[in-house]
């Protein structure tokens, strides 16, 4: 393995936040080989791969903090592309990391499966949002070898003596496929995998085009505001402090919805992934134009319910189910040193002075 080049061996002094729990996203590479209609892959700057160097660099960024250490290798690409795949997982483990993958299964054959089973792979998110002549429409992929890759590390998942693979699958709703969600849903059960992670169509930070009324007027900031105050709820995001996303070339981002990457707060030679939690806040504070147009932002999700029940396409218990969701999952995803009810962009400003 290559030394590890750092500018900071000691580990960050300063102002530190607590977040008790983090998923560290390493993007081994942007490059993928699907074509899918929901993503804006034309809009994904600088292919490439992410090197050894900088690999071994975020693992030990990974096993300074004090939760579990465990990394997905997800990104914005397809992480089977990786040449060094097998050689990463091995290296990750070897250094006491949980790892797990996100792929669409087109390039995960025997020989690639075994592999990365006997480097320790500890889990794998298999995303797969249509079947048959629908999904080699969505993916441009063909469907039967996919279908086949999957059932069959399904078979060697299970002779894995020394551990439990965790084996899940997401969907994405889309255009094609929101009539047969729950058909799709059953048939993956059916053959196994028992955790089905549903997902809305991301805009990707305005990378992608969804029709949101958001996007289109500032109309409702003032209500959102007032709604989610009478609610106890956070506008403060909580993507940037618990999914930790690295990009192949080591910078940090402030999640992946930054996906023209347009916005790079630091690079992991420099930066601990604890020290990135003050400029993420500063970051954020400052609207970065990826959170300005995401879909996620806690903001923008109750003013988008509100035009939508102004057309008449939801109702205000689609609203309050909203704001049940950020107060039981990402409020404890959030920093619990500050007071994410009363947290205003300017009270970040204070913040930023930490060291590397």
């Amino acid at each position: 393995m290559p030394a590890i080049t750092q500018t900071d061996p000691t580990p960050p002094k300063g102002p530190q936040m607590d977040v008790r729990d983090r998923l560290v996203d390493v993007e081994l590479t942007n490059r993928c080989n699907a074509l899918c209609s929901f993503c804006p892959r034309d809009e994904t700057p600088d292919q490439g791969f992410m090197s050894m160097e900088t690999f071994v660099q975020v693992i030990e960024r990974v096993k300074e903090l004090e939760s579990i250490p465990r990394i997905s290798f997800t990104g914005q690409g397809e992480s089977t592309l990786h040449p060094d795949l097998v050689a990463f997982v091995r290296y990750a483990k070897s250094q006491g990391v949980i790892v797990q993958m996100t792929s669409n299964g087109s390039l995960l054959d025997d020989a690639r499966a075994r592999a990365l089973l006997d480097a320790g792979l500890d889990g794998i998110c298999f995303s797969i949002s249509d079947m048959g002549e629908d999904y080699e429409l969505v993916y441009n992929l063909d469907f039967e070898r996919t279908h086949s890759n999957v059932l069959h590390f399904l078979e060697l998942a299970k002779q894995v003596e020394d551990r439990q693979i965790e084996v899940m699958l997401s969907i994405v709703r889309h255009d094609l496929n929101r009539d047969k969600f729950d058909e799709m849903s059953q048939y993956w059960q059916g053959k196994g995998i028992t955790t089905i992670l549903p997902f809305d169509q991301n805009n990707r930070g305005g990378a992608c085009d969804n029709g949101h009324y958001f996007t289109e007027s500032d109309r409702f900031t003032v209500e959102a505001r007032q709604i989610m105050a009478e609610a106890r709820t956070s506008t403060l995001c909580s993507a940037p402090f618990y999914f930790i996303f690295i990009g192949w070339s080591g910078q940090y981002y402030i999640c992946c919805s930054d996906y023209r990457k347009i916005s790079p707060l630091g690079s992991v030679f420099d930066y601990s992934i604890d020290a990135m939690d003050a400029i993420k806040l500063k970051a954020f504070s400052d609207r970065l134009p990826a959170c300005a147009q995401c879909d996620f932002d806690p903001l923008n999700a109750v003013r988008e319910k509100l035009f939508e029940i102004e057309a008449g396409e939801k109702t205000r218990a689609d609203l309050d189910k909203l704001m049940m969701q950020h107060r039981k999952f990402y409020h404890q995803r959030l920093p619990r040193d500050i007071d994410i009810l009363d947290w205003e962009p300017s009270a970040s400003s204070s913040l930023i002075a930490v060291s590397r």
